[in-house]
């Protein structure tokens, strides 16, 4: 497993979600069929959303395939059982009230209770077999990726159908049991206020907060919800985190607060959007057929990576790896086998295998999830990855990203062949306002936020459905690189974070030893992110992995690092890194020096074996209950002989009977599950791949299972000791240790996992035969250049290069460059955004090629930049533009919302619009006013749409409805602007502004000048009315509900915006004709002929600062410097052993002597900033 084993005492159980439903085609454009992978899925409200929310741009609704996987049977059992129910649906109210009981309370009435039966008694035969689901009348729509999973689907619906059975005393009992367990839940919060659902007000959370408090309350009183219906309290739960209670108060604001807080509105409201999703749904059900089908859903029960790789040999079958099978979950050892039936090559309705749209639970580790998830990313600019992580508020932010993804934000984005959106934008149009008013209502009890990332595929602007340009390093960068990642992987192993964590406030101290204590990786993550790079990157290998392994036995920053070797070396072989000192000659050349008598009976021993240990449960019964009470310890393996001490995490374990069979390297072993688990008496059989020359230097020694050594650990040590041992046994003693060729499973293995699978993103060997060099800085976290080679091959072309006529460059976009010499010219491609303007050339006159050398620009820039226009990005997909950074909106279903006449209904409105400046940005724009300092762009193009939204929504008295930007450099109106509304844009928690964009061209101006007449104008700069030209198309299309024409001007000039370079020039229109007049009927009366003919219609947001790049205000703790991040090792010669000093101006790089840091001052003077 890529991930490290739990003891299985205490299971989280989610059944419903703890975030706002999201809309998971807001990155689709709408011509677009939707294929979408959820990972850890939880409970359907993202589903049920997306179909309510997403727009079209026709009656026929796009076609929407979801795939839910999830460890929990239960939580899908739930949702298949929702979906039934609302395929079912009569239309009636009191049908949609019983359907909301029975998902959303713990205590049933009799209609509600009668209703879940009924449907059990439906369901129950259907999960008999395949064929009786398939024959049923739900599986054109639900689809069972598998037999297990339907079978422990309907194992639930079995359970649920019993309780129709329970007499008046079970019923009793049975009741009891669920009372006692929610005076549990209670009774922890019972002095505190629990605030954690005031999420879903989104931007109107400062509002919602008592409310919210007194819904948990309620909720855990009596097990059910109320919408103002006499004789039952009302009550919240996690119910209401999945959905947008905004509405209910955005226009009144505080003045809703008394002293008895109202929970009715609030239950009223996800009601009625609960109901709103459903007649969606179910809409969509009556509109498809067995023969038409428009949308679906696939249930999955088992381990997120195990099934992403199953998904992936479907279409890239390869070696079976008999060490490493793909096992259904954690504690099982059923192999993953998906059903012939949609995941066979030649099944007439196949089930998609690569997706548009992956969304991942924060509770799966990055890197294993970006590993086994990118591959089934689909090669569009689209297609989406989302991932979210809960950063801590005692580091700074940009610590918080190295530590999240390993790695330096654009080395990772390389490496893996993935970026986050608005780590190029530099923006994003969803607010996490709520994250930073939970920060300050909680106090010192308040220790980290959420953040959300959209990941996308490198290369926006390039054609992403052909392969990707292949990457270079230079061997000794890619080292440092790597193993950079590898200490970062594996910091919890790092004592010296400990120790420095230690020097913080006490909350923050706890906070961070606990960050610190939570695992996701073993080294099998590492190994398959080696495998995965090797897939992207052309280098010397060989040099590469020898060096590698060198730094690793050298360091002495993880104090537990070589313990691990031996572990690390099998999952780089089963990965396919197999060192020369690791062959078979070598392997049969060591079993003849040592003679190990665990060996004798095997013709040949191969060099890789597994390990298989029969733990008694008597031997860890008396420690059952101290392991659970330890909440979720880890377990792993460890090897102990003549002072070698050697750990394995990546480990798999069940309960059950181990039945073996042959002997030497034909010994086999079938493992009978105990399906009671831990509550039964079977023994505890576990296993792991282990080199065979590491077991023959080990003769004599043992193997056992202990618990790895945390802080949550520590009393454990009290009877388990110093080694955290639970059983050890002689290596020799075949009562409880077998050496396998091959891990046992079930039996049920005709299909296993295979070698590490080959991303999507093949090297493009014909582009110019040369791929993108890369340079890294001297940290190994940041990309500092590419080099983009260009071999002049034409004689014409040739000549001229020999001749010396001049070679330039110009920059087209961030990603593009135009290359010319003399009257020739080339565009040159990058995968990331660089700096042409400072770019070199290297000229090979004889040799007749040139090399561009750019900066890379992924910076966070303090410079007080001027040019901005090209962030706001746009390309074509299929022919369909696309945006970068800016989701998609369905505006008909943001609620309205007018602010009232109290001046307290405005104490939500105007910090969220100010939250758009980051801390940075704020001090920006307090110098241009009493410094008189030209801000940077972005500070001014905000400051722009604060105007706009403040007027528009009254905030400084009069309300303005019309608005003209202005050029006052060049005194030109280059675009009207006519808000009819403010609305909620309640999944991104912000307000949008409904508006329709006119041009101020020749064609348009004297009408419209007569027909609107009074104008509020906007005033930009030069360099801010280039941004806006480049962002009203954006504003534009996000809304579209029409269908570009088949001579639309983006089409034809090949370019968004149109005339990029025209600054504010009025007559050159940014944004295609194909929506001008769409929909303008309203307008017509109000504003005239001209604007209704010439308006297209926008979605105006804020556009906010990325918090997890710099910031935002009240994020920055007190007793912790916002400093950028530290390196583990010197700076300059990379020695970690020794104490190292800080650059005092920046306290970013270290070094561990003054001659080292002088070294490194011509690189390092260029990026230190004093902090």
């Amino acid at each position: 497993m890529s991930h490290v084993l739990y003891w299985p005492g205490k299971t989280s159980f989610y059944p419903l979600g703890n975030t706002p439903a999201v809309c998971l085609t807001e990155d689709l454009p709408p011509e677009r069929n939707a294929d979408v992978l959820l990972l850890g899925c939880g409970d359907p409200r993202h589903i049920l959303y997306t179909v309510y929310a997403d727009a079209s741009i026709s009656d026929e609704p796009r076609k929407l395939d979801v795939t839910c996987c999830d460890i929990k049977a239960a939580i899908l059992a739930r949702n298949t059982l929702l979906f039934t129910l609302l395929a079912d649906h009569d239309g009636s109210e009191d049908r949609q009230t019983s359907i909301w009981n029975v998902f959303y309370h713990m205590m049933l009435d009799e209609a509600s209770l009668s209703l879940l039966i009924e449907q059990c008694r439906k369901l129950v035969p259907l999960a008999e077999s395949m064929d009786s689901w398939r024959q049923g009348p739900y599986s054109h729509f639900i689809v069972m990726c598998n037999s297990d999973t339907l079978s422990e689907i309907g194992q639930f619906w079995k359970l649920w159908l019993e309780t129709s059975d329970f007499n008046a005393e079970k019923t009793r009992h049975f009741k009891e049991k669920f009372q006692d367990g929610m005076k549990k839940v209670r009774k922890p919060f019972e002095d505190c206020r629990v605030v954690m659902s005031v999420r879903s007000a989104g931007p109107v959370a400062p509002v919602a907060l008592d409310a919210v408090a007194e819904q948990f309350k309620r909720f855990w009183a009596t097990g059910v919800t109320d919408d103002g219906l006499r004789n039952v309290k009302p009550a919240d739960h996690t119910p209401f985190r999945g959905f947008h209670l905004a509405e209910t108060v955005a226009s009144y604001g505080p003045e809703v607060r008394n002293e008895t807080p109202s929970v009715v509105p609030n239950v009223q409201a996800a009601r009625q959007q609960f109901s709103a999703w459903c007649k969606a749904v179910v809409r969509l059900f009556r509109n498809t057929s067995t023969s038409s089908v428009s949308f679906v859903v696939r249930m999955y029960a088992g381990d997120a990576f195990a099934f992403c790789r199953a998904l992936h040999t479907v279409n890239s079958p390869s070696e079976v790896a008999m060490h490493s099978p793909l096992f259904s979950a954690p504690w099982r050892r059923t192999v993953v086998q998906l059903d012939n039936a949609s995941y066979s090559l030649s099944s007439p309705r196949p089930a998609p295998t690569s997706f548009d749209v992956i969304k991942a639970s924060s509770l799966l580790g990055l890197q294993n999830l970006l590993i086994a998830a990118t591959p089934l990313l689909r090669h569009s600019p689209s297609s989406t990855l989302y991932t979210k992580t809960l950063f801590s508020i005692a580091n700074p932010p940009a610590e918080d990203v190295l530590e999240y993804v390993c790695s330096g934000l654009s080395t990772i984005s390389l490496l893996l062949g993935v970026i986050p959106s608005a780590y190029v934008s530099r923006f994003t149009t969803r607010s996490n306002t709520s994250e930073i008013l939970l920060l300050v209502v909680g106090g010192p009890s308040a220790t980290q936020y959420w953040e959300r990332f959209a990941w996308k595929l490198v290369g926006f602007e390039h054609d992403t459905n052909g392969p990707q340009k292949a990457l270079s390093f230079s061997p000794n960068q890619l080292t440092g690189t790597l193993f950079e990642i590898y200490v970062r992987m594996f910091s919890d192993e790092d004592f010296g974070k400990k120790v420095a964590a230690m020097s913080l406030s006490e909350t923050h101290a706890l906070q961070r030893l606990g960050c610190l204590s939570t695992i996701h990786y073993t080294r099998r993550s590492f190994a398959l992110l080696l495998a995965h790079v090797r897939k992207r990157v052309h280098c010397d290998w060989d040099t590469v992995m020898d060096d590698l392994h060198a730094l690793i036995l050298q360091d002495r920053t993880l104090v537990n690092g070589s313990n691990f070797y031996q572990e690390l070396v099998t999952q780089l072989y089963l990965a396919g890194f197999r060192p020369s000192w690791l062959s078979p000659l070598a392997v049969q050349e060591l079993r003849l020096e040592e003679n190990p008598p665990m060996l004798k009976r095997w013709r040949a021993v191969p060099e890789v074996v597994t390990v298989v240990l029969v733990v008694p449960r008597h031997a860890i019964a008396g420690m059952q209950s101290d392991l659970s009470d330890a909440g979720t310890p880890y377990l792993q393996c460890e090897t102990c002989a003549n002072f070698r001490h050697n750990t394995f995490a990546c480990i798999s374990a069940s309960f059950g009977k181990l039945q073996v069979s042959g002997q030497g390297e034909n010994k086999v072993a079938v493992i009978v599950e105990d399906k009671a688990g831990i509550k039964g008496t079977s023994p505890l059989i576990v296993s792991f791949p282990i080199l065979s020359t590491c077991l023959m230097v080990v003769t004599g020694g043992t193997v056992g299972l202990g618990v790895r050594f945390t802080i949550e650990t520590v009393p454990l040590s009290e009877k388990l000791g110093p080694r955290m041992s639970l059983f050890e046994a002689l290596l020799t003693d075949e009562r409880f240790v077998h050496i396998l060729s091959r891990a046992p499973t079930t039996g049920n293995d005709t299909i296993n996992e295979t070698h590490p699978p080959v991303p999507p993103t093949l090297l493009d060997e014909t582009d110019q035969g040369h791929p993108i060099h890369v340079e890294i800085d001297m940290s190994n976290l940041l990309v500092q250049s590419l080099t983009a080679r260009v071999d002049i091959v034409n004689p014409a072309e040739q000549a001229a290069l020999t001749s010396g006529c001049p070679i330039t460059t110009e920059k087209l976009s961030l990603e593009k460059a135009k290359l010319r010499i003399g009257d020739y010219q080339w565009t040159v491609s990058f995968p990331l955004p660089v700096d042409i303007t400072n770019a070199k050339l290297r000229v090979a006159r004889k040799s007749k090629y040139v090399e561009v050398v750019a900066p890379v620009t992924l910076t966070l820039d303090n410079k007080r930049e001027r040019n901005i226009a090209g962030n706001f990005r746009m390309t074509f997909d299929s022919g369909v533009p696309t945006l970068w950074g800016m989701h998609r909106v369905n505006l008909d279903h943001c609620p309205r919302f007018q602010l009232s006449g109290s001046k307290k209904a405005f104490d939500w409105f105007a910090p969220h619009i100010n939250h758009m400046l980051s801390e940075r940005e704020h001090m920006s724009r307090t110098q241009s006013v009493f410094l008189g300092r030209i801000p940077d762009t972005f500070t001014s193009l905000k400051d722009s749409l604060r105007t706009l939204f403040f007027l528009a929504a009254g905030v400084e008295g009069d309300t303005h409805a019309v608005f003209a930007l202005r050029n006052h450099s060049r005194g030109e109106l280059y675009a009207t602007i006519l808000v009819t509304d403010v609305r909620l844009d309640l999944a991104s928690h912000t307000v949008v502004a409904d508006s329709w964009v006119i041009p101020m061209s020749d064609d348009t101006r004297n009408g419209r000048g007569r027909e609107i007449p009074l104008l509020f104008p906007i005033k930009t700069s030069t360099d801010e009315s280039k941004a806006w030209r480049h962002l009203l198309p954006l504003f534009i299309e996000r809304c579209r509900t029409w269908k570009h024409k088949p001579n639309c001007e983006y089409v034809a000039q090949n370019s968004i915006p149109l005339y990029p370079n025209a600054g504010s020039d009025p007559n050159k229109v940014p944004w295609c004709s194909c929506g001008m007049g769409v929909g303008t009927e309203a307008l017509r009366g109000r504003y005239g002929r001209v604007a209704a003919k010439y308006a297209t219609r926008a979605a105006i947001s804020p556009l906010f600062g990325v918090s997890y790049l710099e910031y935002a205000e009240t994020m920055e703790p007190a007793d912790v410097p916002p400093v950028r991040p530290a390196l583990a090792r010197c700076a300059t010669c990379r020695n970690g052993g020794v104490p190292l000093s800080r650059c005092s101006r920046c306290k970013t790089n270290k070094y561990c002597s003054k001659d080292c840091q002088e070294k490194d001052w011509k690189t390092h003077k260029r990026n230190c900033l004093p902090t």
